[in-house]
């Protein structure tokens, strides 16, 4: 008996958001985690890509059992998971790079002006905003030689 792969809809289990098909039914491969006896994906949705839908849709057809076919219906259903799924990850791209721009234009906003902040330590400091960068976590706010990140900022005058 030949046996049938899965369909890439069961390797959506690895997000962390996790997306399957209701009418799916088959298993993903999986590698052990040791003696604890879990399991994990071999591959995330992140690495998975239309092409590689496409040669495990071949694979599977390929390798099918003719007195078993596929249901033409759960291709159909796994194709259109995968579409919502990638259409889902790049608006959430989108909404990123927005909220990183509403951050930046907000930040930029500021310079010339009198603010309040704390700085790491928890002190109430307050001057006025000259310059604005862009660092691993966001806007950071150049007020006389300091770099605070716009969400210290407490009052704005």
């Amino acid at each position: 008996m030949t046996q049938i792969l899965p369909l890439p809809s069961t390797l959506f289990a690895a997000s962390s958001n996790p997306v399957t098909s209701p009418t799916s039914t088959s298993a993903v491969p999986t590698q052990s985690t040791g003696t604890s006896g879990t399991t994990s994906s071999a591959s995330g949705l992140g690495s998975l890509t239309s092409n590689d839908f496409l040669q495990l849709l071949v694979t599977q057809l390929t390798n099918q059992d003719p007195s078993n076919p596929v249901n033409p219906t759960q291709m159909i259903a796994q194709t259109a998971t995968l579409t919502m799924v990638q259409d889902l990850q790049s608006l959430q791209q989108s909404v990123a790079q927005m909220q990183q721009t509403q951050a930046l234009t907000q930040a930029s906003s500021l310079i010339s002006q009198q603010v309040t902040y704390q700085d790491s330590s928890g002190v109430t400091q307050s001057g006025q905003v000259s310059s604005v960068s862009v660092g691993s976590n966001g806007p950071l706010l150049n007020i006389g030689g300091a770099q605070v990140p716009l969400s210290s900022v407490v009052q704005i005058s």
